[in-house]
């Protein structure tokens, strides 16, 4: 049978242990992450958020329906999940409209994510169950030909 415990997790101190699976949606479920500027512009502002409140971000996927992502991130335990969840959302909205002023004609007062979140503790055994999940629904990994 294979072994399904990470390397991360052999590696953390005893106890501790708290890889969430984060999926955040878009306001009305629009599609927008078909160009690469939004998702890299997503992808810029969870790493300011990581580096400016300790996150840890291992995962990083963006949907086929080009409306939602998810992702796998070690969320500090000074941190609950709302808080986490308001973070990444606050800051990447903020980054959004600052840096596609454009999303202002869809959004405009300014709510790029809709109220819809899911998280789930990630533990050792499921961890690479949440990750191939995330792999497989991320669009960049996806090849062209399939789209069509």
């Amino acid at each position: 049978m294979e072994e399904l415990v990470s390397e991360a997790f052999e590696s953390m101190p005893e106890g501790r242990y708290n890889w969430q699976h984060l999926m955040l949606v878009s306001k009305y479920r629009y599609k927008v992450f078909k160009k690469q500027k939004t998702i890299d512009c997503v992808k810029e502002a969870f790493h300011e958020a990581e580096e400016m409140f300790g996150f840890k971000i291992k995962e990083l996927g963006f949907g086929e329906d080009f409306s939602h992502l998810h992702m796998i991130v070690d969320v500090p335990s000074k941190y609950s999940m709302a808080q986490t969840l308001q973070i990444f959302k606050s800051h990447s909205a903020s980054r959004i409209f600052e840096k596609i002023p454009n999303f202002l004609k869809r959004y405009p007062k300014r709510e790029f994510w809709s109220d819809y979140k899911y998280n789930g503790s990630v533990g050792p055994m499921t961890e690479k169950t949440v990750k191939k999940y995330i792999q497989d629904q991320d669009i960049q990994q996806k090849v062209l030909s399939e789209f069509n």
